[in-house]
């Protein structure tokens, strides 16, 4: 955490003069996008854990989706599964340094079994709905490193959740040079706590070190935790995946996060960005 926080001290003294805009950047709002010959690179929060710092450009439309992911889950002789189809990602950008994204869970199925593979607490309909607004404070034009506040709101419109909660997350990603490239983030959340009533802390940190392999094929390998303060419970993960640009405005993924602590979710997923 320390080595981190050093990390983001040093880049906010470094990119200090990013924070300012030029009068043609302000111009550029949902009304007036950016014109396509003047669009970034195109930016994806996925396939690994760690989100990206930078934003949509303005005016245009980004989707990010699991085209299928499947998490499970093995505790006590039970194995939990949940299967999301089109777990999707839809940005909008506001300004030259903010999006709009809201996390749709199109359709998920769900169920437990036991050791001879007998299903029950099945479970199938739309998922969760997560708003979420992402705010570069610097980096987004290409710099050398990139920062961002993204607060969130998850809305409990899946059959099996009541609860609303929330947080905020803070990406960094840094240019190592030799197309490697670095990023990290931590996420503090507001979790509703099931021991008691009201709510309690959750804390995620992750690190992911990505390599592009070719200027359409790139690769990367990431380790986040999870800690909540309620049940005192750590989960660590090792993630990997890669991802193909079909064309600038195109990519497909695919990738897995395996738990390496007791009773941590494993994690397969295939999907795709696509920008508009």
């Amino acid at each position: 955490m320390k080595k981190i926080i050093l990390l983001l001290i040093i880049a906010t003294v470094t990119q200090s003069d990013a924070f300012s805009q030029t009068e043609t950047q302000k111009k550029y709002t949902l009304f007036n996008p950016v014109p396509r010959e003047k669009m970034r690179d195109m930016s994806t929060d996925r396939p690994d854990i760690t989100e990206s710092p930078n934003s949509v450009d303005a005016g245009h439309f980004q989707i990010e989706t699991d085209l299928f992911k499947t998490t499970r889950n093995k505790s006590n002789g039970i194995t939990s599964i949940e299967n999301n189809y089109n777990l999707a990602n839809l940005k909008l950008g506001l300004t030259h340094n903010t999006d709009l994204q809201l996390v749709v869970g199109t359709y998920v199925n769900s169920y437990e079994k036991d050791a001879v593979d007998k299903k029950f607490n099945t479970s199938s309909g739309f998922g969760d709905l997560t708003i979420r607004i992402k705010h570069n404070l610097w980096g987004n034009d290409g710099s050398k490193t990139a920062f961002a506040l993204m607060p969130y709101i998850n809305l409990p419109t899946s059959k099996e959740n009541k609860n609303i909660e929330g947080g905020i997350v803070f990406p960094l990603s840094v240019d190592l040079g030799n197309d490697f490239g670095f990023g990290t983030q931590v996420q503090v959340d507001v979790l509703k706590s099931v021991q008691k009533s009201g709510y309690h802390a959750g804390i995620l940190q992750s690190v992911v070190l990505g390599k592009e392999l070719t200027k359409s094929l790139e690769t990367f390998v990431e380790s986040y935790y999870n800690y909540d303060f309620e049940d005192k419970k750590f989960d660590l993960s090792f993630n990997g995946g890669f991802g193909y640009s079909v064309t600038k405005n195109l990519k497909f993924d695919a990738g897995f996060n395996l738990g390496l602590t007791k009773n941590t979710d494993k994690v397969y997923f295939i999907g795709f960005s696509f920008r508009y």
